[in-house]
């Protein structure tokens, strides 16, 4: 899958606004070490660019979830943040690419500059705490089967850590290192293992992400989408909005013959939240994560698109239903040039008047319908247009329906088959109290 834009990053809640909202990032984030966190934000705006990919990311999950202690990096999260730090250090009397020169200035540096010594020092000894519980992770692993995704890592980690010279200061007391050795182990890890030193804490953040996602797996049942090469078709089973409490799973089944499904419902009603679970449990399965779902059987997907929140753009001076038709502007371009796309359109063409949405929502579902192998999830209000497709083949309903009663509505947040047309808008009107509150008001005197 090619990465999603910006904007369907943000309405699917892929990343946080900010610190205090909810996100997708949020719900499978559960790193130990800020560099863990730091991973995870980037790969999560990376879909995997061919099946293989996605294939090879979940057998390292999968591996991990068989026997996660033994992937486990045991360092508490200060002494990886001040190996980090270390790392990032460049106090330019110790970094002589020559190791007698090096020796010398940083010798004489301790003797002139013994905060900035100290510094030196507890980055080196955090550091060999840190090669310490790695090389317990790597005894742990050494009668596993690696998975392809991170055997290099694991190689260049095991040559790094067990190398001759490590291994000595290794079975050396902390306490009783001296600043020559504490000057020797700095030139070994900030100049001449430079490399090697950033691919060991590289490789401590993707095990911590990785180990994350697998938590976050089996704490809340999440499951592994199936990308079946010989069927077109999209089936989900008990799929369900990870950022919903107590949300109701729901199941769809889309054919390739059959791409788009209509999807009607009163306000409400759950359709917007079960578009953006699909959008959700969709990219997800294209990162290789376990999804929210009982089960998620498709094809790989080239693009995603999504149009939910659309708004105005008052700085450009484009209204709602400009952005709409630049929207399907760009979806029309890449289904054009063959690309297998998943679309999500919520309310097609709510920013303009009834008579034009009808005419340009069934333009566009014309033409949606002529495109085998992509899906498109749409919903509606315009009642009108239901008619038009109850014969049409390649286009199928799902509703979700609200019970009406004399005491108000209940919505089932259960999608159905068929169409819904029940209208609660003046309900929600009387229960929230606006039509007592403009009815009763006191109108100002004329005087």
């Amino acid at each position: 899958m090619q990465p999603v834009d910006r904007h369907t990053l943000h309405e699917l809640q892929l990343l946080p606004e900010n610190s205090r909202t909810a996100s997708i990032f949020a719900f499978y984030n559960h790193t130990e070490t800020l560099g863990g966190a730091d991973y995870l934000r980037s790969i999560i705006s990376r879909p995997k660019a061919t099946p293989e990919d996605i294939i090879r990311f979940q057998d390292l999950l999968k591996a991990i979830a068989t026997r996660p202690a033994a992937w486990q990096v045991n360092i508490a999260k200060a002494y990886a943040a001040a190996a980090e730090s270390y790392y990032a250090l460049s106090v330019a009397h110790s970094m002589s690419q020559d190791a007698v020169v090096h020796w010398f200035d940083t010798w004489l540096y301790s003797k002139r500059n013994k905060g900035e010594y100290y510094r030196i020092q507890s980055g080196v000894l955090a550091t060999l705490r840190l090669v310490r519980a790695v090389q317990s992770t790597l005894d742990h692993l050494a009668e596993m089967a690696i998975p392809e995704e991170i055997s290099d890592d694991i190689d260049e980690l095991r040559k790094f850590i067990f190398s001759p010279i490590l291994s000595i200061f290794l079975k050396k007391n902390d306490r009783k290192l001296s600043n020559r050795s504490i000057f020797y182990l700095d030139y070994h890890f900030r100049i001449s293992h430079r490399d090697k030193f950033r691919q060991m804490l590289d490789t401590l953040y993707k095990l911590d992400t990785c180990l994350a996602i697998v938590k976050t797996a089996r704490r809340h049942q999440l499951s592994f989408p199936h990308f079946d090469i010989h069927s077109k078709n999209f089936r989900i089973e008990n799929a369900w909005h990870p950022l919903i409490t107590d949300p109701v799973p729901n199941d769809l089944e889309l054919e390739s013959n059959n791409p788009v499904c209509i999807l009607t419902g009163a306000n409400t009603s759950g359709k917007t939240t079960f578009l953006k679970a699909c959008g959700v449990l969709v990219y997800l399965a294209h990162l290789g994560w376990p999804v929210p779902a009982k089960s998620l059987y498709l094809p790989f997907i080239q693009r995603l698109f999504t149009s939910i929140h659309l708004s105005d753009d008052l700085d450009q001076g484009f209204s709602h239903f400009y952005n709409e038709m630049m929207r399907i502007k760009e979806i029309s371009k890449a289904l054009s040039d063959g690309e297998k796309c998943f679309v999500i359109v919520d309310e097609l063409f709510r920013g303009t008047n009834q008579e034009d949405a009808l005419h340009c929502s069934k333009t566009v579902l014309d033409g949606f319908s002529d495109f085998g192998g992509s899906y498109f999830l749409v919903s509606t209000h315009l009642h009108e247009l239901i008619a038009q497709y109850t014969a049409q083949p390649a286009i199928s309903f799902r509703c979700f329906r609200t019970r009406i009663n004399e005491n108000g509505f209940q919505n089932t947040f259960k999608i159905e088959e068929g169409a819904a047309f029940e209208k609660v808008g003046r309900l929600i009107m009387e229960q929230t109290g606006v039509t007592a509150l403009l009815q009763n008001a006191k109108r100002p005197s004329l005087e």
